[in-house]
């Protein structure tokens, strides 16, 4: 008999305090009990019913699980797979595996052992080191299984355990999409020559004969390009990364700001898988020489809300490189208490947000939160007696509330033109995707004169400098300070994980001379995460914005028409309260959110 069906199993949660005694023999009753209805069910006289009950009864693992049992009988955690198996791996020492799909090599997974052999024992090969196979099984008695794959493989084998529904999860997964991989490269690659010719590879084979083209509408890829993007939503991917290389397909997802290559595929599919994107997304998939960006809204079937995706294909070295951005509306539209804002600062931004009129400016580089801090912001104050109209290049979320345009830039749509007609429209409140010339900036200005509140971006490194750029545009100074309300800044830090959060010490001197705020002696106190499965080993889970709010008072109001310069500006804001982005990076610090090392990457200009 199994170890996880036998009463032994029982014997090790007691002893180690996972289970009391009164547990133990309530679980036993509830398996005598339906023990006891499958044998009414199915007759329990002749010997083939009796298989049929004991074919039928749950493993004694699976019936704890399923009672959902408090730990030591106190309120708290629930008693479940992955604790009971980390027991029975201290216990029959074999080391404890938890398998994270971004770390498994597909190769490995699905080529090592047979498809059929993997599903029917439950075990999964995950890395080969120094000749020695990894493999997971759920099963701490599995010898016989491993002695087979050892034969099979000629590979000494180191078994690991692992939970039975991530080894299920993980089978189904990596065999489902390599299936789907492998079908299409035998059915349309080119035999003999290895891929087929890709017409966007800079090092060009010269063929006479035409290869056969896999087709975008194939099963197979249609059930690949699904899977990818449906694994990029459970991982909390932000961007998809299709890459060609001389001899493959690389599959990246950025992660909490950070790439991770996920798969690495036949370079034979690159052109299908593409293809197939841009289909969906409503583009040429005959042009490939030039630049395309088109869109795609994804329906969850699990419940979850629908997601837009940008889709931006360019030709690289090796081919066509798509690029898809995830914009879950869940993430994007948030509630501003929610983004990190100070006491101070959110006092400040919100008096932005209730004035009439004025014009304000987030700035920021590429992927520090903008569109977020905008799309949250006119959310929270659009109602049915305001129009809101947006001006975007792309439209980055699509939602019923605004009227939201997308520059056009080939038929001569642009920020400046679209501005023109848009006070025509009764507008209350205009959102800019960008500021990004005088025209525009000049329209932006006179909007706010007549009476509307206006959003816009800026790519400056702080909310003061703002200013800076706008004169840089040729906007007067006056103009300016009679129109503009504030500044943000903002960039994006990575959360400690709150799973392995562990403290630490460093030298109060040491953090000074970085440049931070601190106003004790000897040795602080500070937070940083250990690494572990939940967070993939980086220590960190989510992100989280640092900010700079700078107001437009009436003294800077004369600084500003006066042209002081920059410097002279940034010390009268600190002087009248502004916190920095350095400090407020500094105080997340303190507050166990983020690192030091993060603090000062976001703030290395500052």
């Amino acid at each position: 008999m199994s170890f996880l069906n036998s009463e032994a199993l029982l014997d090790l949660l007691c002893e180690e305090k996972l289970m009391t005694d009164k547990q133990r023999q309530f679980v036993l009753q509830q398996r005598d009990k339906q023990r006891q209805n499958l044998l009414r069910k199915y007759g329990g006289r002749r010997r083939d019913d009796k298989r049929k009950v004991d074919k039928s009864e749950p493993e004694l693992l699976d019936l704890i699980v399923s009672l959902r049992l408090e730990i030591g009988g106190n309120k708290g955690r629930i008693l479940n797979e992955e604790i009971i198996l980390r027991a029975v791996s201290f216990r029959k020492k074999i080391p404890f595996k938890k398998l994270d799909p971004l770390k498994l090599d597909i190769e490995i997974v699905t080529k090592t052992i047979p498809k059929t052999f993997a599903v029917s024992h439950l075990v999964l090969p995950f890395d080969i080191r120094n000749g020695v196979l990894e493999v997971v099984t759920c099963n701490p008695d599995n010898q016989t299984v491993l002695a087979d794959i050892e034969q099979a493989t000629q590979l000494k084998v180191r078994p690991y355990l692992s939970t039975r529904s991530d080894i299920k999860k993980m089978l189904v997964e990596f065999f489902g999409f390599q299936q789907s991989i492998s079908a299409a490269e035998v059915q349309f690659g080119a035999p003999g020559v290895g891929p087929g010719v890709d017409i966007g590879n800079l090092e060009q084979y010269i063929k006479l004969s035409s290869a056969k083209e896999l087709s975008s509408s194939d099963q197979h890829i249609k059930s690949a390009v699904n899977h990818i993007i449906n694994y990029a939503l459970d991982q909390r991917a932000s961007d998809i990364h299709i890459e060609p290389k001389r001899d493959a397909c690389e599959i990246r997802f950025r992660i909490d700001g950070v790439l991770h290559s996920i798969y690495k595929l036949p370079k034979a599919v690159h052109s299908a898988i593409t293809s197939r994107i841009k289909t969906l997304s409503r583009l040429d998939i005959a042009e490939k020489r030039r630049p395309q960006d088109g869109r795609i809204k994804v329906g969850q079937s699990d419940e979850g809300s629908d997601v837009e995706i940008r889709v931006s294909t360019v030709p690289v070295a090796f081919g066509e490189k798509t690029v898809m951005r995830l914009l879950d509306s869940d993430v994007i539209f948030q509630d501003l208490n929610e983004l990190g804002f100070s006491r101070r600062d959110a006092v400040v931004y919100n008096s932005f947000t209730s004035a009439p009129h004025g014009i304000i400016f987030v700035t920021g580089p590429t992927g520090s939160g903008k569109s977020t801090t905008l799309y949250s912001t006119l959310k929270k104050i659009a109602t049915p007696e305001k129009n809101i109209v947006t001006v975007e290049d792309p439209v980055e979320m699509v939602y019923d509330e605004f009227n939201q345009i997308a520059v056009q830039s080939q038929i001569g749509v642009t920020f400046s033109t679209i501005l023109r007609n848009i006070l025509r429209q009764d507008p209350d409140i205009i959102m800019i995707g960008e500021i990004r010339d005088l025209e525009t900036a000049v329209y932006a200005a006179q909007a706010a004169l007549t009476g509307h509140l206006v959003f816009s971006t800026l790519h400056t490194n702080d909310a003061v400098s703002s200013i800076i750029r706008l004169e840089d545009l040729g906007l007067e100074p006056f103009l300016i300070a009679s129109t503009m309300l504030g500044a943000l800044a903002q960039r994006l830090v990575r959360r400690i994980c709150p799973h392995c959060v562990e403290s630490y010490k460093v030298d109060a001197q040491e953090i000074q001379r970085m440049g931070f705020p601190v106003s004790e002696k000897g040795e602080v106190v500070l937070q940083r995460g250990k690494g572990c499965h939940q967070c993939r080993g980086t220590g960190f889970s989510g992100r989280c914005a640092v900010f700079e709010v700078f107001p437009m008072s009436e003294q800077l109001k004369k600084l500003v028409t006066a042209k002081a310069p920059d410097a002279e500006l940034r010390q009268v804001a600190i002087r009248e309260g502004m916190t920095t982005l350095r400090e407020d990076a500094w105080s997340k610090v303190r507050k166990g959110v983020t690192t030091l090392e993060e603090a000062l990457r976001v703030t290395g200009e500052a």
